[in-house]
């Protein structure tokens, strides 16, 4: 990846140019060109993106919406804890445990019985 600082009248050179180009006929139909052809029209629209969008924040914006995505991932798995803590499942497990420890197997969860 490459970053370059253009001025507005050097995008505007570069939009334009690609549009030219991409106008012409097609050389031949080879996938090398046919490649080429839709690098160029992905590369214009890229140019004309970055050039219209530079004003709007969005850099701002992805960075919020990847805080908001963590947060949000984040409060699930608190939530899945906390119902696990509470469940009658984690419960009844408890009671089995302490069953099983009092009558003398430390750890009943690796007892290969009970796999």
């Amino acid at each position: 990846m490459i970053t370059l600082e253009l001025t507005e009248e050097e995008i505007g050179t570069l939009i334009e140019a690609l549009g030219d180009w991409m106008e012409q006929p097609a050389r031949d139909d080879t996938p090398e060109w046919l490649r080429r052809q839709s690098a160029g029209a992905d590369l214009d629209m890229d140019l004309r993106e970055a050039f219209n969008r530079r004003h709007d924040g969005w850099d701002a914006a992805i960075n919020t919406a990847a805080t908001a995505e963590d947060t949000f991932i984040q409060a699930g798995i608190d939530a899945r804890e906390q119902i696990k803590e509470t469940s009658r499942a984690a419960t009844r497990r408890e009671q089995r445990r302490a069953q099983a420890i009092s009558d003398g197997n430390p750890d009943p969860s690796n007892d290969p019985v009970d796999w």
